[in-house]
């Protein structure tokens, strides 16, 4: 396909040409992912050790998967949003220089695949294209909370963020708690802290004053440079890595990561990029400031003691110099002081305005994030709960003779499914053979012939064969038969 751009000399409009539309970029798409650095895991990339450009995104989803609209908050962690979210932080990470420890000659060869030219002029091709389904629904959203509301002024951002402190703090104790709770917290635990890990690799815990810009001078919003103010929270979340004993490679856990993770992460990167996006980028990270001190900074002591022994003596260290409910307060007044009225005196009511939505935008990310998690952490700790009732449902179907839909997949020997969501709630039903299956983390299940398991939609899981051929079915639960039988 070519781009022939059709507008006339002396026609501008503020929106890209129709040529440039989703329907006609979409096929860009699958050459993006063309690329072998985004092909499918093998079953030794569980994890990716010292390769930062090996991204498995799963491109074979392409076929099926829709780019060209967005979709509502309630499917936030579909399956489009996990690709098209991997997708896009591959897109995002070109304009970071990352290195392997050990830069083989192999691993040169893939630096040049990722940093090379087609991959990054495909990758801005289809970056609005993925960014307007990604995140469509989040700005429709802030754009009805703020359509009836006043022009915002700096005693009514400071509110605002005085309530989302209290929101989060809310929701890192129903976090914790779930963790703390869990059959196997240290499970939980880890695959908590891979979430937070993702975040701190893409940016840093805490706003900057540095980060606001002057009058005819510049910002620092880039948030993967090399300045990053040290605070104790770091220290923190460094004792809770720790204690998950978790290598701090770039996107060494990248199958891991939730929908949701890479939401927030790409809003972040998205907005630091964009010049015109700086004042919606400071007020994400003023909310992202506030959500650190609130799980790291609350929970971090707790958190590194679920997921395992840590380094007693740097925890203390960290958890010393830290006072949380004191410091979100102080770190509000903080913000107030040297982000908020700095932007209203320099720039006045659109800079505001800007901050404003910012704020709003990731904030409901956040929300989202919460939600995908706490659901992921409860369909881990629930494993013989959904396996009787897949037994139900099963019998159902045999008994009642019920048509379902069914995809049935016949596998060999240790070959893997990249972690991957589905959109329909389903059923793992093992016929022959042995599967090692995970939906977590350092947390495997392992399943032989006759066993079932019921996978909820949009819960992140992969599976790799263990014999030297597995056969299984998926059947799909429609609402009715779940609501019958389940």
């Amino acid at each position: 396909m070519t781009l022939i751009l059709k507008t006339k000399p002396g026609d501008y409009s503020a929106e890209l040409p129709a040529e440039f539309s989703g329907g006609e970029l979409s096929d860009y798409l699958s050459a993006y992912c063309a690329n072998p650095l985004f092909r499918s895991a093998r079953f030794e990339e569980l994890e990716i050790d010292d390769n930062p450009y090996r991204r498995p995104v799963r491109p074979e989803d392409l076929s099926f998967l829709r780019f060209d609209r967005p979709f509502g908050r309630a499917d936030a962690s579909q399956l489009s949003a996990l690709i098209g979210h991997r997708m896009l932080l591959n897109i995002h990470d070109t304009a970071k220089p990352m290195y392997a420890a050990n830069m083989t000659p192999e691993r040169w060869a893939e630096h040049a695949l990722f940093y090379g030219e087609r991959n990054r002029v495909l990758g801005e091709l289809v970056r609005p294209l993925l960014e307007e389904h990604l995140f469509g629904f989040v700005r429709e959203a802030v754009a009805e909370q703020v359509a009836d509301r006043p022009e915002p002024d700096v005693a009514g951002l400071r509110s605002l963020l005085t309530d989302l402190a209290e929101r989060r703090g809310s929701a890192a104790e129903e976090v914790v708690g779930l963790v703390a709770g869990a059959k196997a917290a240290d499970e939980a635990a880890k695959m908590t802290a891979v979430q937070l890990l993702a975040g701190t690799l893409n940016a840093p815990l805490r706003v900057s004053p540095a980060m606001v810009p002057s009058p005819g001078g510049t910002g620092t919003p880039a948030i993967t440079g090399a300045r990053r103010e040290a605070h104790p929270i770091d220290d923190v979340l460094g004792a809770v890595l720790d204690a998950c004993g978790f290598g701090l490679e770039p996107h060494r856990y990248y199958q891991y990561y939730l929908p949701s993770t890479l939401a927030a992460m790409n809003y972040l990167s998205g907005t630091a990029r964009d010049p015109g996006q700086v004042f919606a980028f400071l007020g994400a990270m003023c909310v992202r400031t506030l959500d650190s001190l609130a799980l790291i900074g609350g929970h971090g002591a707790r958190l590194a003691g679920l997921a395992g022994p840590a380094d007693s003596a740097r925890t203390e260290a960290a958890l010393a110099r830290t006072a949380p409910a004191a410091e979100t307060a102080a770190t509000v007044e903080a913000i107030t002081r040297t982000v908020l009225e700095p932007l209203s005196h320099r720039f006045g009511p659109p800079a505001l305005a800007a901050f404003d939505r910012g704020a709003r935008e990731y904030a409901l990310l956040l929300d989202v994030h919460h939600d995908d998690l706490t659901t992921q952490l409860r369909w881990i700790d629930s494993a013989e709960v959904y396996r009787a009732k897949a037994e139900r449902l099963q019998a159902a179907i045999d008994e009642h003779h019920i048509p379902v839909a069914l995809d049935t997949f016949v596998e060999s020997w240790e070959e893997c499914s990249t972690t991957h969501v589905h959109d329909d709630d389903r059923l793992l039903v093992i016929e022959s053979g042995e599967m090692e299956f995970w939906n977590c983390f350092s947390g495997m299940h392992k399943f032989r012939a006759g066993d079932k398991l019921f996978i909820p939609k949009h819960r992140l899981h992969g599976s790799v064969v263990l014999s030297g051929e597995c056969v299984y079915h998926q059947p799909v639960i429609t609402a009715d038969l779940d609501q019958r039988y389940g």
